[in-house]
């Protein structure tokens, strides 16, 4: 090989590393990953994304930044998610909150008020009209139907209001968890069990789909908080500020208003910002349903 051709190849070989550096460098100026946003429900996941894909979409618009929605599968794989960064914001309940914050890994950013404009929510305790079942002493040796072990009106509020009163749950009382609003309230209609509990709410949107005139409450916990937006505690503050922002801006922009009429079948009216005091009614009902601190 002549002197002039190895010139050449490693005039070739430098040109062709600065144009690798150059794009590397052009990918790296690409729009940044999508902003994760985990929703944790016990609805099917296509139903999860489909309801909250228009919120998506407007965070995504008024960031500059895209945003996906992931639906990790029950709370081990949600406090796995963003443990491992795998989501950046978060909507869960109360007490899936509390136990992620306990291990320093969440932050309250806006708290959900509901369709009754209120940031807390009571659990109802229904049987069939029918059953002989008048008050909460007669669950004593029955079956109820709680949604999940990781709910707040579906389980904590409700376990907490029925210990309150002397009857231990779990002990006193079978527990069995649905995971389904519906199959609760058919449960006990086609006296499968004897009783399920609810947030109220849910309950009353559940009648508009499923005739409840057979039931009748017995009882009616004291108040939990309702749903929020968390982020991971990782994450850098100024995304946080500025998702927080645009949140508690919604009702104030049209766009953000008809997103949240969407919302409405989520039981959810508007996000407002988060009251950390909110933790103290979740750790007195924790105490008080005789579940670890």
């Amino acid at each position: 090989m002549t002197y002039s051709n190895t010139r050449f190849n490693l005039a070739a070989l430098f040109a062709l590393l600065v144009l690798l550096s150059c794009q590397t460098t052009y990918s790296r100026a690409e729009p940044s990953e999508p902003i994760r946003f985990g929703v944790l429900s016990i609805a099917p996941p296509a139903r999860i994304l489909e309801k909250w894909q228009p919120f998506a979409d407007y965070m995504s618009e008024r960031l500059g930044r895209p945003v996906k929605v992931v639906v990790p599968r029950g709370f081990g794989r949600m406090k796995e998610a963003v443990k491992t960064g795998h989501v950046d914001f978060f909507y869960v309940n109360s007490y899936v909150f509390y136990r992620l914050k306990q291990t320093g890994q969440a932050n309250g950013i806006a708290q959900m008020q509901n369709l009754d404009g209120k940031t807390t929510s009571r659990s109802e305790i229904f049987v069939r009209s029918d059953s002989g079942i008048s008050d909460l002493d007669g669950l004593e040796g029955k079956t109820m139907a709680y949604v999940s072990p990781m709910g707040a009106g579906g389980y904590l509020a409700p376990r907490a209001y029925l210990w309150s009163h002397g009857i231990e749950s779990g002990k006193e009382v079978k527990e069995i968890f649905t995971k389904n609003l519906s199959s609760s309230i058919h449960k006990v209609l086609l006296n499968d069990i004897e009783a399920a509990t609810m947030c109220g709410v849910n309950f009353r949107l559940m009648g508009e789909k499923v005739e409840t005139g057979e039931l009748k409450i017995i009882g009616v916990s004291d108040a939990y908080p309702e749903n929020l937006i968390a982020a991971r505690s990782s994450l850098d503050p100024q995304l946080i500020k500025h998702f927080k922002d645009v949140v508690l801006a919604m009702p104030g922009n049209p766009a953000g208003s008809e997103v949240l009429v969407g919302m409405m079948s989520m039981k959810i009216k508007e996000f407002v910002p988060y009251d950390p005091a909110m933790e103290t009614i979740t750790r007195d009902l924790i105490k008080q349903a005789g579940l670890k601190p």
